[in-house]
């Protein structure tokens, strides 16, 4: 099994996650989610049923998935934040395969700004780079400036566009595809 810890002096470290962390997991889950996109929706029912896919038990479900691997960020001991990595995903702007699907990141609010984001992608970069895939990729709602911002910093590139499936607020629907060659 890819085992991989970082620790810095601020006590930041990001590992695979187990089945031990799914109740963290689906704790911070919901919230992260939430501080990202809550007010973004406008509809509180379907925010919440959105939400029940940060649960502990979608957590529990995702890491018994041998194509994904989940990764959990920590500060001080204490989950913060999380990626989801999902092997074999041709991406859907061009369709190319031998990809890794970067599905989810996220960080609680106080983690954001602390190098966590880009250490959760950088670790999951370097393990599809080990299995053999050529690229990564990932979608971004495209007024959400801050995660634009990040992923170009951290050497993705536009490749195309989709609708998010779910209904938000106004024009809140556009999703940028991102990738980058590892």
């Amino acid at each position: 099994m890819w085992s991989i810890l970082t620790r810095d002096t601020d006590a930041r470290r990001v590992r695979i996650a187990t089945a031990a962390d799914t109740e963290a997991l689906g704790a911070i889950g919901p919230v992260a989610y939430a501080q990202a996109y809550g007010d973004w929706w406008a509809d509180a029912a379907a925010l919440a049923e959105h939400a029940r896919t940060f649960s502990a038990s979608a957590f529990a479900e995702l890491l018994a998935d041998t194509g994904a691997t989940v990764w959990i960020a920590e500060r001080d001991d204490q989950p913060v934040g999380f990626l989801t990595m999902h092997r074999d995903q041709p991406n859907p702007a061009t369709a190319r395969a031998n990809g890794v699907e970067l599905r989810r990141i996220y960080l609680l609010q106080n983690a954001i700004g602390t190098g966590l984001g880009r250490m959760l992608t950088e670790h999951a970069i370097a393990l599809a780079r080990t299995e053999g895939y050529d690229h990564v990729w990932l979608d971004v709602m495209a007024q959400a400036d801050w995660a634009v911002s990040a992923y170009r910093r951290w050497g993705f590139a536009e490749i195309g566009r989709k609708m998010f499936a779910n209904t938000l607020r106004g024009d809140l629907r556009e999703m940028i595809v991102m990738a980058r060659d590892i």
